[in-house]
């Protein structure tokens, strides 16, 4: 019997893992736009002038934060929790569940949900226990905001 756990996707990975329930933040541009010129030079008539305008990334885009510290702080509690369930052992049952979750700045869960079944009911409702089970979570550093959603997925495998 193996029951594993695979990361929290981060955030410059994939669509969010964690993702944050306050506004984004903006990195501000200090770099000035440049305009070149360039002038054809010939024997004959002279050639119009032609410009390109060059400039800076947009001023806007927001600034993806790095959360792999708290991927690796859940993943290492709910691993030490997670134990594979009788009942989907005697069923065979494998598979992998996505837990979504809203965590508070103190470690604490909130909301639970199943956002990708495993298709087997046992494994979903134990992953859910096993999150539950695993809070408060300890923080290593601050959140940064006062709650944020994760996706937590959790493999079930059994050994061959």
């Amino acid at each position: 019997m193996v029951a594993e756990a695979t990361s929290i996707v981060k955030p410059a990975e994939a669509p969010m893992a964690v993702s944050a329930e306050s506004a984004a933040q903006t990195a501000p541009s200090s770099a000035p736009s440049a305009i070149l010129e360039q002038t054809a030079q010939s024997d004959q008539a002279p050639a119009p002038t032609q410009m390109a305008a060059i400039s800076p990334a947009p001023t806007n885009a927001p600034t993806k934060l790095d959360y792999g510290w708290l991927s690796e702080a859940i993943l290492r509690r709910v691993e030490e929790l997670k134990r594979y369930p009788a009942s989907a052992r005697v069923d065979r049952a494998e598979g992998k569940v996505v837990v979504k979750a809203v965590i508070d700045e103190d470690g604490n869960i909130g909301e639970v949900e199943v956002f990708q079944s495993s298709g087997h009911p046992s494994l979903d409702k134990a992953a859910i226990e096993t999150l539950r089970q695993a809070a408060p979570f300890h923080l290593p550093r601050p959140l940064g905001q006062p709650r944020m959603t994760i996706k937590i997925p959790m493999s079930y495998r059994l050994d061959r």
